[in-house]
């Protein structure tokens, strides 16, 4: 069973992704913007778009492949990195609460895939860069958007 949370966004893909990025006011970025970066992670989509995001807590330890097919059944897909960035700078306090990740933007780095999250450490904003392998733990919520 898992629990849903649904915010209200906009999208502003005319800004680049260091602007995005930016606009998030993260105390500590993966690291320092060498990673995140438009050449690793594809921004696709133009102007602004308003969007509803949902946080999908499974209150449980799981696998992304397991998440993925999850949110397919519920006719969701999983956000991606300028939808979390958008999130990130409209509820920046959100993720002092729990893990937000974006299983939808995903970077081939060292034969490892990696995917952006939200999150904190000693109150400090962070926007990383965990494995997309090894399972989310039960504390984290994923952002994902109707198909």
């Amino acid at each position: 069973m898992s629990k849903e949370e649904i915010y209200h966004v906009t999208v502003d893909y005319s800004r680049s992704l260091a602007k995005m990025i930016r606009a998030g006011h993260y105390d500590w970025v993966n690291p320092d913007f060498t990673d995140i970066t438009a050449k690793n992670f594809s921004i696709q989509g133009q102007g602004k778009l308003e969007i509803n995001i949902e946080l999908i807590h499974y209150c449980k330890s799981m696998e992304a492949d397991e998440i993925i097919q999850d949110l397919d059944n519920r006719g969701l897909r999983p956000a991606t990195l300028p939808e979390l960035l958008a999130f990130g700078a409209k509820y920046p306090k959100k993720q002092r609460e729990f893990p937000i990740v974006a299983l939808g933007s995903i970077w081939l780095w060292g034969g490892s895939r990696v995917v952006a999250y939200l999150s904190s450490f000693c109150s400090k904003r962070r926007l990383g860069l965990p494995s997309w392998d090894g399972g989310w733990n039960d504390e984290c919520r994923f952002a994902a958007l109707r198909k």
